[in-house]
């Protein structure tokens, strides 16, 4: 998947979502690991514990990143 259909996905996923999107459910929706975009700062990760202790890992679209900002106009 390119870095374009990777953006239009999450930003399918972050409209459709009730609340927050993990990184174990984009990755599962992008059939592939996310390590290079996050590391080209187009996604963004948050470490949160839910409140029955169990950790997970938050995962958004960088709104800041030209290429976002060009293909969501958010």
């Amino acid at each position: 998947m390119n870095q374009a259909e990777l953006i239009r996905l999450v930003d399918s996923l972050e409209d459709q979502a009730d609340s927050y999107l993990t990184l174990d459910q984009v990755e599962a929706a992008a059939g592939q690991s996310l390590d290079e975009p996050i590391k080209e700062h187009l996604l963004l990760v948050d470490y949160r514990t839910r409140p029955d202790g169990i950790r997970v890992t938050l995962c958004r679209l960088n709104r800041r990143h030209p290429l976002v900002a060009k293909l969501t106009r958010w």
